[in-house]
């Protein structure tokens, strides 16, 4: 979706949406994923296409973060 991780967390910080929602919706932890995001560990890509579907559900309303 995005071409460089760091867009995850400039959508996130845009859209107040915490790490705690991304990691409940592809079940796996914050720490996981703020790494990924910072470029320090990798996740499997169908992790990302889920953080992906999470981010355009998001966008049409279909979830909210809490």
């Amino acid at each position: 979706m995005f071409e460089k991780r760091e867009d995850y967390i400039i959508w996130r910080k845009r859209n107040n949406v915490r790490l705690w929602d991304v990691s409940k919706y592809i079940n796996l932890s914050e720490s996981s994923i703020s790494r990924w995001e910072n470029n320090m560990r990798d996740l499997p890509e169908w992790k990302v296409e889920l953080y992906d579907r999470f981010i355009r559900e998001y966008e049409k309303g279909k979830i909210h973060a809490n």
